[in-house]
């Protein structure tokens, strides 16, 4: 049921195809290779290898797609907090 309900989702995503594009992997991987170590845990003084690319300013709100000052390299965890957080600011302003 949830691999159903993930791929129903992801077929309204218009996303997608941007993170499947060759011009996004190739950008993710040369912000990987050039920050390796996930931004928020090293600001916390942890070292911890950085797997995700995010935007600090999400595409949906407005950020740039490609603009290295936009990208920062996170581990999973720290993306998904951040995600969640931006979600549930998204849903409130919506709601209120």
């Amino acid at each position: 049921m949830h691999r159903d309900y993930g791929r129903a989702r992801r077929g309204f995503d218009v996303e997608v195809g941007f993170y499947q594009s060759s011009r996004w992997r190739a950008v993710r991987a040369a912000v990987l290779r050039e920050r390796p170590l996930c931004c928020a845990c090293e600001r916390s003084g942890a070292l911890v290898v950085a797997s995700v690319v995010d935007h600090v300013v999400p595409i949906k709100d407005g950020g740039e797609r490609f603009d290295a000052a936009n990208l920062q390299a996170l581990c999973v965890s720290c993306h998904n907090r951040k995600t969640a957080t931006e979600r549930a600011r998204r849903e409130a302003r919506v709601s209120g």
